[in-house]
Formats: C-alpha cells, sequence, structure tokens
C-alpha cells in the first residue's frame, strides 16, 4: 500500500478506473463527489462489502480497489 501522497490526495479506483481524490474521503463522500447513487447501492471494498451503516466510517485508502453495485432484488 502506497503512503498518502504529501499534498492530501491518494489514488484508488473506483468501479475499474483510477482516481485521485484526497486523502480521508469517507465511502459515503466517495459516492456523492462521484455522482453516484448513494440508494439502492451496495459497495465493496478490496472484495469485502461494506455495510451501509460503515459507509461514513469506512475511509478510502491508497489503492483501493472500490466498486460500486446496483443493489437488485429479486429471485
Amino acid at each position: 500500500m502506497t503512503q498518502t501522497d504529501p499534498h492530501g490526495v491518494i489514488t484508488l479506483h473506483l468501479n475499474g478506473v483510477e482516481q485521485i481524490v484526497r486523502a480521508n474521503l469517507n465511502l459515503a463522500e466517495l459516492l456523492i463527489l462521484s455522482d453516484l447513487p448513494t440508494q439502492g447501492v451496495a459497495i465493496v471494498v478490496n472484495d469485502t462489502v461494506v455495510p451501509r451503516s460503515r459507509w461514513m466510517h469506512a475511509v478510502c485508502q491508497a489503492d483501493d480497489n472500490i466498486t460500486v453495485f446496483s443493489a437488485v432484488a429479486g429471485g
């Protein structure tokens, strides 16, 4: 894992696209800043599903692989 850039930014991958974002950004903020929906989605960080209740507390780290999925119910 790389260290935080001295300018206060980190690099991560969001839905397969490299993004440069400010350090200490939480998942909820990342969705808003990326113009992604905050309802009806699930977030996976480094192959681990992050519950919605943790989005405000889960801080993005350098080199994270973050995928936002549309949550679909059905059978």
